[in-house]
């Protein structure tokens, strides 16, 4: 067999690429721009007859266009510990530890994963064998999908951060950089915001603040028809390739991507559960919360990213007041896809000196208790006792706990409610800044509160249109009603009323 000629600045670049280097670095490194690096990278494909860097990279070692050192570049650089699990509330999730860098990285994957079926992927391999050189990465598969516990139906917010919580726990890790992607994003926020003394730093790659929107605003969020097509073409095709034109346009025609992406899809969920996941997906919005994460922060977005638009990215970067935008070149939404200069300037991130600021606040569920009933008596402390919050105190007007988990602040709603009117108090739950020293509500928190309860009636629980959008999952039913009188659906002043669980 005639073997293909390469030039010498197609060998060039195949060396760099079999090292790891991004389009980018290459470039930088052969004086050429990132679109010539891409067009010598196609000439380098069509010659060797593949369609990857991967397969580039193996095909010229078999050909010997690169030497023996490359081969033993091409196997993986870090170590991966086995699959383990961890019990979380009687949930068993599965978690994986690679590399073993000086700080430790919380990876939090998007819609679905699955930690066995997806190291079949070089790229995949290659960007955790690369960030693996910069942190002990922790990474691990939501309850409902991949090889954690199915039962559990779709992961709510709450439940991944309880789930990411007992895996750091499990592997011994007080404090750790956290990443989420996509719509992982959500959950990453707030994490850092709820329990700042966990996290040192937030990375957020092709996340958005709000998936789907109504109306016409914000424009880089998708319209809810839009969405809901999604829905119907994913159970229609789930099996398939599905959405590469979206989430991997640079794989279309890859037969062999497209053949390891069906079969993980298949391996990590089925059609009925996956649409459980984006439909709550679809709920989130977490814009307003933004001003008050401190965090240290690093947003990374491609430019022409086809499922979440770059304006999501640059929404996070704007409204946080720590963070700042890495933007990528590039159409794909999967990271791992070409994910070696994400892998990069995640590492740079983590090895910047950590300015450590003193943490003074914390995000807070706070439950506002008032009126005929909210005497603060042992009854009351007992269900305190049960879910118990971080901080309770005492106003002129009633008493105020704070939790750190909204589904716990909820429940202990409910079970004051269930004592009966006259007993409970009127009760209403925000979310917002509080002190670290005193769980004191700071800024606006405790006037929004306190605002909501004083429209509740003795009995009713109000939850703050806030808090309603991050508790998308949760099993709860919100009714809409307005302040003002108007339109509930329509009215700014909308708040949610706690609908009462049916006796059986």
């Amino acid at each position: 067999m005639r073997h293909p000629e390469l030039k010498e600045r197609e060998r060039e670049i195949l060396t760099l690429m079999a090292e790891g280097r991004s389009t980018r670095a290459i470039g930088s490194q052969l004086n050429l721009a990132p679109e010539t690096v891409r067009w010598y990278s196609k000439q380098i494909y069509s010659k060797l007859g593949v369609s990857s860097r991967e397969d580039a990279v193996r095909r010229a070692v078999a050909l010997g266009f690169i030497g023996a050192t490359v081969a033993a570049a091409l196997r993986p650089q870090v170590e991966r510990s086995p699959i383990r699990y961890v019990s979380n509330d009687g949930v068993s999730v599965a978690y994986q530890v690679i590399g073993g860098g000086p700080v430790d990285l919380l990876f939090m994957t998007g819609f679905v994963s699955h930690l066995e079926a997806s190291w079949e992927d070089p790229e995949y391999t290659a960007f955790f064998d690369s960030l693996g050189r910069h942190a002990r990465v922790i990474t691990f598969d939501k309850r409902g999908v991949g090889l954690s516990d199915r039962a559990q139906g779709a992961s709510s917010i709450d439940d991944t951060i309880s789930d990411a919580r007992a895996v750091l726990r499990a592997v011994g890790s007080t404090r750790a950089f956290v990443s989420g992607t996509s719509e992982s994003g959500a959950a990453a926020v707030l994490m850092a915001s709820m329990h700042p003394e966990l996290v040192r730093g937030l990375v957020l790659i092709a996340a958005t603040p709000m998936p789907a929107r109504h109306g016409s605003e914000p424009e880089w969020s998708r319209p809810w028809d839009a969405f809901e097509q999604l829905i119907v073409a994913l159970r229609n095709t789930w099996g398939e390739p599905w959405a590469i034109e979206r989430l991997a346009p640079s794989r279309l025609g890859d037969a062999k991507f497209e053949a390891w992406w069906a079969r993980t899809l298949r391996a990590a969920s089925s059609p009925s559960s996956v649409e459980l996941i984006m439909r709550q997906t679809m709920q989130v919005d977490i814009r307003a919360i933004l001003p008050q994460v401190p965090t240290r922060t690093l947003v990374i977005h491609r430019s022409g990213d086809r499922a979440v638009n770059v304006g999501a990215g640059r929404f996070f970067a704007e409204r946080m007041p720590n963070a700042r935008l890495v933007e990528l070149p590039g159409e794909d939404h999967i990271y791992f896809i070409d994910g070696l200069a994400i892998a990069h300037a995640v590492g740079r991130f983590l090895a910047e000196p950590d300015a450590e600021p003193e943490v003074d606040t914390w995000l807070a569920i706070v439950m506002h208790v008032t009126g005929p009933g909210a005497t603060l008596d042992d009854e009351k402390h007992a269900i305190l006792n049960m879910m118990p919050p971080r901080g309770i105190r005492t106003t002129p007007y009633g008493w105020v706990a704070m939790f750190d988990a909204p589904t716990r602040a909820i429940r202990c709603a409910e079970r004051l409610r269930a004592l009966g009117r006259g007993r409970s108090g009127a009760i209403a739950l925000h979310v917002g800044a509080c002190r670290t020293s005193d769980s004191t509500p700071v800024g606006g928190t405790h006037e929004i509160a306190l605002r909501l309860v004083e429209s509740a009636q003795p009995g009713e629980i109000l939850v703050s249109g806030t808090l309603r959008d991050i508790l998308a999952g949760s099993p709860v039913a919100l009714s809409p009603r307005s302040l003002d009188g108007g339109d509930a659906l329509t009215s700014p002043s909308t708040v949610w009323s706690l609908d009462e669980t049916p006796k059986a």
